[in-house]
């Protein structure tokens, strides 16, 4: 027991070995269970997998031996959650979150699986548990100038469904070693792409020009441009990279030296203080180039290549101001101005249509009783967003924050039993349009109204189903079944998700009224359920069910056994 303390100490980081300590310190005279053991297995190639995190219930945890097999005595009998988790593979449970961050080479750590549930009692089978290994992309940064291209930043996005919309996200980083390779792993099956930031020469460096080269070249900037895989500065022409568990690409990448030419922006605002400044490429990304603000002359000074570019300024806060002005560099300098306007806060009028209540005890809501965030609808930028309470002056009590001027998909998040029943703004329905906030505009409110006579979906899985296309879970675990409510209808809240009992049954609580096709997958999915092709996709699968105001709607469902998740 000492040698595995030991053993638990230096594996783990402090939350979890908080977790872990119980299982050290079990009372011997506690009443005898059963054994719980298994081994964990690579789910692509089948070996077993040493010093894998099993973690039982979240007080009890072990790592595997040599041949990836566990044990745990004297437990008693009941349904209990197994979370596993090893670097480089999908855990289960997230346990092993903290632990993936400090191991992974410029990864972020991928969204863990639910945790796996098992029956414990009389005969209890070993489970074989299979994790599947995450994917890495590698490659190799060249320069022209045939010169050690370390420290380049370089940058990996991920195309996923956001709310049912397509969006690219970062999912990793890194910088190039010194023979210019890098590494990011810890990546889930998905699409990719790869980008580098601009880098221009070091002070001091050498490197030799053409005899040509004019006398005011050379005492010029040099350096190299953002670059997209497979080597264009144009978003629209950037490939992508298409992983499955445990895949690796590859992503190299050739770097020209180009000369970066004098930009001067000349600032227009009210405020002391502009904000931050950066330089964007066409695609809207932030290239790395340095935009400096120089407040005794009132101008932004940067360096930039040949290429078509955008100065953009931002000044965070309640209130916030933007400026943007795209520009073009070809072979000299460029001035230009700026202008930085505040970003409009856009008024949000609630409004409710309440049953009544027959507590009329209970005083009325005094907060929102739901939340905004809005996602870019270009597919690239962070989500931004939320409420806040007006000082009463603008005759709205709500309003709803906005970094800066753009098309937003608006997801709206009401707080149960309420939800949102229309949401428009001048008589647009931001369920299935985009919000388009203009700058110097004075917007149009947002109008939200939520009623409190949800319906509810409740369900029953079939007991017998056929064999699964993916790998058939041992004896004693239960199988991992996801259920999702498609609505058929346009809204801006969430893809409704169902929990499944020990009985196989199900409910899917505080739906909107409206039409749902219900189904039941063996993996989970992302569902565009806001376009008809996303929609089609699962045309005739599952069971469509309209829920009333207030109304429960049941189902019967077989289980859907697909391999991959269905995106578009």
């Amino acid at each position: 027991m000492r040698r595995l303390f030991s053993l638990l100490t230096a594996s783990l980081p402090l939350a979890l070995l908080a977790a872990a300590l119980p299982a050290t310190a079990q009372d011997a005279s506690a009443a005898t269970g059963y054994r719980v053991r298994g081994t964990v297995v690579n789910a692509i190639t089948g070996q077993p997998i040493a010093r894998a995190l099993v973690a039982l219930a979240q007080d009890q945890a072990i790592l595997t031996n040599s041949d990836g097999e566990f044990s745990f005595d004297n437990v008693p009998a009941g349904q209990y959650f197994v979370s596993v988790n090893k670097p480089g593979f999908q855990d289960f449970g997230g346990m092993g979150r903290g632990m993936v961050m400090r191991i992974g080479r410029g990864g972020i750590p991928p969204r863990p699986q639910p945790p796996i549930r098992v029956q414990v009692g009389p005969d209890m089978p070993a489970l074989t548990i299979r994790i599947a290994p995450l994917a890495m992309i590698v490659g190799h940064l060249t320069l022209s100038t045939a010169d050690p291209a370390d420290g380049i930043q370089v940058q990996v996005f991920v195309r996923q469904l956001q709310n049912g919309r397509p969006h690219w996200s970062i999912a990793g980083q890194a910088r190039s070693r010194s023979d210019g390779s890098f590494r990011i792993a810890n990546l889930q099956p998905g699409t990719y792409m790869v980008s580098t930031q601009a880098s221009l020469d070091r002070p001091g460096s050498s490197v030799s020009l053409p005899a040509s080269t004019p006398a005011n070249a050379r005492l010029s900037i040099w350096g190299y441009p953002s670059l997209y895989y497979p080597g264009v500065t144009d978003i629209a022409a950037a490939s992508t990279l298409t992983l499955g568990a445990g895949q690796q690409a590859e992503a190299d990448i050739a770097l020209v030296r180009q000369q970066f030419f004098s930009v001067t922006a000349l600032v227009h605002s009210s405020a002391d203080n502009p904000g931050n400044f950066q330089i964007l490429d066409s695609g809207g990304r932030p290239t790395g180039l340095s935009a400096n603000w120089d407040r005794r002359d009132g101008v932004v000074r940067a360096a930039v290549p040949n290429g078509t570019w955008t100065m953009e300024s931002h000044a965070y806060g309640r209130n916030a101001e933007w400026g943007s002005t795209p520009f073009q560099v070809n072979g000299a300098p460029v001035s230009f101005a700026v202008s930085v306007v505040p970003v409009p806060h856009i008024p949000v009028v609630i409004r409710r249509e309440f049953l009544t209540s027959a507590d009329s005890s209970q005083p009325p809501p005094s907060g929102p009783g739901m939340n905004l965030a809005l996602l870019p609808a270009d597919e690239i930028g962070n989500v931004t967003g939320g409420l806040n309470q007006t000082d009463g002056s603008g005759g709205s009590e709500w309003e709803l924050n906005v970094d800066k001027p753009g098309r937003y998909w608006v997801q709206a998040f009401g707080f149960p039993p309420d939800y949102i029943s229309s949401i428009t703004s001048g008589g647009v329905d931001l369920g299935s349009n985009p919000l388009v906030v203009v700058p110097g505009s004075t917007p149009l409110p947002v109008e939200v109204t939520l009623r409190n006579d949800p319906g509810t979906i409740t369900g029953q899985l079939a007991t017998e189903n056929p064999a699964p296309s993916g790998p058939t879970p041992a004896s004693g675990e239960r199988p991992q079944v996801w259920i999702y409510a498609i609505p058929l209808f346009s809204t801006s809240a969430n893809l409704p998700e169902g929990s499944l009992q020990s009985n196989n049954q199900f409910f899917i609580p505080n739906l909107a009224p409206g039409s749902y096709r219900v189904v039941a997958c063996d993996a989970p999915q992302e569902i565009d359920f806001h376009s008809a092709p996303g929609l089609a996709a699962w045309a005739g699968k599952g069971q469509t069910v309209t829920v009333d105001p207030g109304g429960t709607a049941s189902v019967d469902l077989d289980v859907i056994h697909v391999t991959a998740a269905a995106t578009e």
